[in-house]
């Protein structure tokens, strides 16, 4: 198996022509078309289709695609490293980040110090869910990431805790329901869910199981925390965020203030990891600003 082969693959998927790809590959459509013929003779596999809408990836062929994604992710970040040792290139680093842990103490400051002393360094920033942000570990588009989600070790990663922050609920200032004393109070009341609803290890999800309290009907997924703020005033809406996030200044311009509901129940606190497939692994850049990151953030948990 040749490597040339799985990139075929991975770029024929991407386009979804053979055209196209032999484009970004610069190399010829008979070419392409061998490498991929060559790939499922080895395989024993039909691993591509042609249909009036181009080529797609059989079910074979989507089976294989993610571990072929990974071999050419893991290509382009040994080429990273090989030029970062030779310093003739800009190394890259991608970090994911969650909507918690984008604005904890300390982080901003810590990127920052970094680029200031690795100007050739490319730093990549990415906000998403922690369920997605595990996907992106795993097909290696993501170097590491500073998550607030459990660590639950048949995801077969790489994890370091650093600390664990207190959640609290909380509407706006004019919510009919705001001196509720209980989630019971609140079931039947409209709610935000930064995370899916259907993810088990949220925070959201678990404030209600710990609790032994029915989840509630009316809920709104929304990953965007600005969008999700401004909804908790519109909708007189309930949600979960942290302290940090709560008082965070980014979040006060959009929404100008926050009321704590004092419920009875235990609100779970969200843990705070950073986590990657393997640590050492890591190009030399990343490995760099993980520990940067981890030394720093811990000495923050310690002082607060």
């Amino acid at each position: 198996m040749k490597f040339h082969q799985v990139r075929a693959l991975v770029a024929i998927d991407q386009c979804g022509s053979i055209n196209e790809a032999s484009q970004i590959l610069h190399v010829t459509q008979p070419a392409l078309s061998r490498s991929i013929k060559d790939l499922e003779r080895e395989l024993g596999l039909t691993l591509m289709q042609r249909s009036y809408k181009g080529m797609s990836l059989t079910d074979e062929g989507r089976r294989i695609l993610r571990h072929a994604q990974m071999a050419v992710e893991s290509m382009r970040r040994l080429q990273i490293e090989a030029d970062n040792i030779h310093d003739t290139a800009v190394g890259e680093v991608a970090i994911g980040v969650t909507s918690l842990t984008a604005v904890l103490p300390g982080f901003g400051a810590c990127i920052s110090d970094f680029q200031a002393k690795n100007q050739r360094v490319r730093i990549k920033l990415i906000e998403q869910r922690p369920s997605h942000i595990v996907q992106r570990l795993r097909d290696g588009t993501l170097d590491f990431a500073l998550t607030s989600q459990q660590n639950t070790q048949r995801l077969n990663l790489d994890w370091e805790a650093l600390d664990r922050i207190q959640g609290n609920v909380f509407c706006s200032p004019g919510n009919p329901l705001r001196h509720a004393r209980s989630l019971r109070q609140l079931q039947y009341a409209n709610w935000i869910s930064l995370d899916a609803v259907g993810d088990g290890s949220s925070q959201f999800h678990q404030m209600f199981e710990v609790n032994d309290v029915h989840p509630p009907q009316n809920v709104i997924e929304c990953s965007s925390l600005l969008l999700a703020l401004g909804m908790v005033q519109n909708a007189n809406a309930f949600m979960t965020l942290s302290n940090f996030a709560a008082g965070n200044t980014l979040t006060t311009a959009q929404t100008p203030a926050l009321f704590k509901v004092e419920v009875e129940e235990i609100i779970p606190e969200y843990p705070i990891y950073l986590v990657c497939v393997d640590r050492h692994a890591l190009t030399s850049p990343a490995k760099e600003l993980f520990h940067n990151l981890s030394a720093k953030l811990q000495a923050k948990a310690l002082a607060g």
